[in-house]
């Protein structure tokens, strides 16, 4: 019998929680409470699916829960409650992280669609994750190139699988288009990055900087489609890499290059079996191309180098400079902007170098992924 998915109740207030008792335990485990370091304690030492949090509370706040949650757990699902004077502070949650929000006074009704809905796309979500872990395990960086692809070719069970959980994960009613499919490739580029906390949110950040360069050059609506799908899948050839190789805070020796050098192929040869567009692939394949032609694999150079991957390999770059990394801290952004300079028309495409100092000065110390540094811990 399928174990059932378990919520924890977070609100001072006795009532609604006790509301949500007498609504939710007929369907789901569920545990209580009263206020943060209580619930962070069970977060810790629980298997949650769901925290179902009020924002407003004596001492740490739903928000600061919230970003907690996010930082040491962020497969657990949040679900904020709220009332229709703190709405706007709901919304605020959503863009920290959490799935919905729920208004007081209750709606019975929507609260089991609301939970039921979250709930079932984690669950899917998860099964994806397990299934990408076998996967990386498969093709961890103990294989060779060429024992990879026939890891690939000999389990035709293993890539049915893959297409089967790329088509369950579209949300209904969309139309299945390659290329289209964002909640698959998050969880992707999620499942990578929950190994390393300091590439966490990498590739959201390269879509958003390679969103910035977009705005302003003239993309149709596919490739658009395309540079979002590919800057969050262009580092997936990494799901076998050693997280000893990961960690590293020194340089690499030769030979650890030489296997962090295969992951664009690699991540070339895992998707596709899925049928992504040309430029999604190139993307993957190619982001570590210069535009001097020194770069890897395929050695491309200037104009060869198709523009979506120039973008994607730009703005990979910037983000590598603006956060921190096992082996230096984030660069001021005066030597940002020097570095680039510098490596215009040698790493980088000129024009979009142009065009990223030209958003750099326009948004300036914003331009700095502030809203993904770690917040204040909450103390047991």
């Amino acid at each position: 019998m399928e174990s059932r998915q378990s919520i924890l109740i977070v609100d001072d207030e006795a009532g609604p929680r006790e509301a949500l008792n007498m609504i939710l335990k007929p369907f789901y485990g569920v545990y209580n409470a009263t206020d943060g370091n209580q619930a962070m304690d069970m977060i810790r030492k629980t298997d949650l699916d769901m925290v179902i949090l009020d924002l407003k509370m004596p001492g740490f706040q739903g928000t600061d829960i919230l970003r907690e949650i996010k930082k040491e757990k962020n497969q657990i699902e949040v679900v904020i409650l709220t009332g229709f004077g703190s709405l706007k502070t709901a919304v605020d949650a959503i863009r920290l992280g959490a799935a919905d929000y729920l208004l007081k006074p209750f709606n019975v009704a929507e609260i089991i669609s609301v939970i039921n809905r979250i709930l079932a796309k984690k669950k899917q979500r998860d099964q994806m994750t397990d299934f990408l872990n076998e996967l990386g395990g498969m093709v961890g960086y103990d294989s060779t190139l060429e024992e990879v692809r026939h890891s690939l070719t000999n389990k035709p069970a293993l890539i049915g699988y893959l297409k089967e959980v790329f088509e369950q994960v579209m949300e209904p009613g969309d139309m299945v288009q390659p290329g289209n499919h964002l909640e698959f490739v998050r969880v992707l580029s999620e499942t990578l990055e929950n190994k390393d906390p300091f590439t966490h949110g990498h590739s959201s950040r390269v879509n958003y900087y390679s969103n910035l360069l977009a705005q302003k050059m003239t993309l149709s609506q596919a490739e658009l489609r395309d540079l979002q799908v590919g800057a969050y899948l262009h580092d997936i050839g990494k799901l076998g890499v050693d997280t000893k190789i990961i960690y590293k805070e020194g340089s690499f020796t030769r030979q650890e290059l030489l296997l962090m050098r295969r992951h664009p192929e690699i991540g070339v040869d895992l998707v596709t079996p899925i049928g992504l567009s040309q430029n999604v692939v190139s993307i993957i394949r190619h982001h570590h191309e210069f535009y001097n032609g020194t770069g890897y694999p395929d050695g491309l150079k200037g104009d060869a180098i198709p523009v979506l991957t120039r973008i994607v390999s730009t703005s990979e770059s910037f983000d590598a400079m603006v956060t921190d990394r096992p082996y230096r801290k984030a660069l001021p952004l005066k030597e940002i902007v020097d570095e680039l300079k510098q490596c215009a028309g040698v790493q980088f495409d000129p024009d979009l170098v142009r065009l990223l100092l030209e958003i750099i000065e326009e948004k300036g110390e914003e331009i700095l992924p502030k809203r993904f540094q770690a917040p204040r811990s909450v103390t047991a």
